[in-house]
């Protein structure tokens, strides 16, 4: 059985809105990772970021200072890897 953890996944109209927000992720250094857009945020892009809700609060001030605001937000608890 796999250990899980809780984290935030944001989603993203478009492709180009998730793209930003990942090379703002990785330029402010916050922990995240990429995944398919999972089907409870709905219909949006296919590519969501998922990360630890320990940083969520500084991904959320970098996506914003960089324009690159989220469609969607969950909670979720997810599998460790």
């Amino acid at each position: 059985m796999s250990e899980t953890a809780p984290f935030i996944i944001y989603g993203f109209a478009t492709t180009h809105d998730a793209l930003v927000g990942e090379r703002t992720l990785i330029a402010s250094d916050v922990e995240h990772r990429t995944i398919p857009t999972p089907k409870t945020l709905g219909a949006l892009c296919g590519i969501a970021l998922r990360v630890p809700i320990g940083v969520a609060a500084d991904a959320e001030s970098a996506l914003i200072a960089a324009g690159a605001p989220w469609t969607a937000r969950v909670e979720t608890n997810d599998r460790i890897s």
